[in-house]
């Protein structure tokens, strides 16, 4: 040895705990780690159900008038039938931009579908449910986002009767619920999340 060098010694039993100690680290770590990655998950899917419900409005237009066929196209300008010609000759068949056009359409559709199917289970659930607090969320997410009027937080208290923090938790509770419903076993992640807070 070295001069100025030291020597350690360790016993079997002081190794023992070391492995204990740095498994039990490695563990923890593990646990925080996939935790921070399930409220991540959770979060985006909360986003996303508050975005859906922002936006319905506009979506369902989409869904509802956009044109990716020539007869929608003829439908919204008759002049355009000179086109039908060109796609005789397959001019179109290969555009791409028309692909992702109706594909995007396409898809808009039975998103909104699905939500659409998801927002009726939710009303009748709410509407038939004995608890007051549980009619009362499904009258505040229909006034927040899906009436022609919506309705400002502060105008659904006022027309409840309820303090606008009690709304604010009501358009909460009803959007973990609504991502229950629209994203399926994923969304079921908040409620055992939110249970175990």
């Amino acid at each position: 040895m070295g001069k100025g060098q030291k020597v350690f010694t360790m016993t079997e039993q002081d190794m023992s705990r070391m492995v204990e100690k740095a498994a039990e680290a490695g563990v923890n770590a593990y646990k925080k780690e996939h935790e921070a990655s399930a409220k991540s998950k959770v979060d985006r899917m909360l986003y996303r159900t508050r975005v859906l419900l922002e936006k319905y409005r506009y979506l369902k237009e989409y869904s509802d008038k956009a044109v990716y066929t020539l007869e929608k196209a003829e439908e919204v300008d008759n002049e355009i039938a000179d086109i039908d010609v060109l796609t005789k000759f397959g001019i179109f068949d290969d555009d791409k931009t028309l692909h992702r056009m109706k594909r995007g359409v396409i898809t808009v559709r039975m998103i909104m579908a699905h939500v659409d199917t998801m927002l009726d289970i939710y009303r009748a659930e709410c509407e038939t449910s004995a608890n007051p607090t549980r009619q009362r969320r499904w009258r505040v997410i229909y006034g927040m986002y899906l009436a022609d009027d919506r309705l400002t937080t502060k105008e659904i208290a006022d027309q409840e009767g309820e303090e606008i923090r009690t709304i604010q938790n009501d358009a909460k509770a009803a959007r973990e619920d609504l991502t229950a419903l629209i994203f399926g076993i994923d969304g079921i992640l908040i409620r055992i999340l939110r249970d175990n807070a």
